[in-house]
């Protein structure tokens, strides 16, 4: 059957409308696909800054936490250290009014009189014995009750200013010190030794 050239056209035309739903269907596929990529990577870039801004956030947020508990730490240590020296300063202003109360006392020239028979009945007569200058008074006293004091040499010592004595061996060159201010350094060291691990630990 022959067409007529109206149909031949009608057919051009649907072809060519067929070719262009074709090709039209490709570019929206194609154009779809694109979208969807590039929507699919905006979203991984998006995520990424996101997850980026969110870590340098939490960094910062951790450093400037980090610094303040590094502060509030230090700021804590020097209150316990200030309170560990108040401590001692009044233990040891107790200890200091005791002690003087103590050599104002008649007991103390008798502890002075035991010290002094105790190392003689050790060391010998062979001594020098240190002492306060302002105990001179009462270690006058302690010469007096002696019975064997040959040998022995009383010595006025500036370094001791809370009482008691310092022994100096001479024939063993051996110093005993039974000063009240050695003893007081070493309570304080105890002291220190005691409380100081707990201020330090925080």
């Amino acid at each position: 059957m022959v067409l007529t050239d109206e149909e031949k056209l009608q057919n051009l035309a649907d072809e060519a409308m067929n070719d262009a739903k074709k090709v039209s269907g490709e570019i929206q596929e194609k154009t779809n696909r694109e979208f969807e990529e590039k929507v699919d990577d905006g979203e991984k870039k998006l995520l990424y800054e996101i997850y980026n801004y969110i870590q340098n956030e939490i960094d910062k947020i951790r450093k400037q936490k980090s610094l303040e508990v590094s502060r509030v730490n230090i700021k804590a240590q020097q209150e316990y250290f200030k309170y560990g020296d108040a401590i001692q300063e009044q233990v040891f202003g107790n200890v200091k009014r005791r002690i003087k109360s103590f050599t104002e006392s008649t007991d103390y020239e008798t502890y002075l009189l035991e010290s002094c028979k105790n190392v003689i009945g050790k060391s010998g007569t062979e001594l020098d014995i240190l002492y306060m200058p302002k105990d001179e008074k009462v270690i006058n006293n302690v010469k007096s009750r002696l019975q064997s004091a040959g040998g022995i040499n009383f010595k006025p010592d500036e370094s001791i200013s809370f009482g008691g004595l310092k022994f100096f061996s001479r024939s063993r060159n051996i110093l005993i010190n039974d000063a009240f201010d050695e003893k007081m350094e070493r309570a304080k060291e105890l002291l220190s030794s005691l409380i100081g691990p707990k201020f330090t630990a925080i």
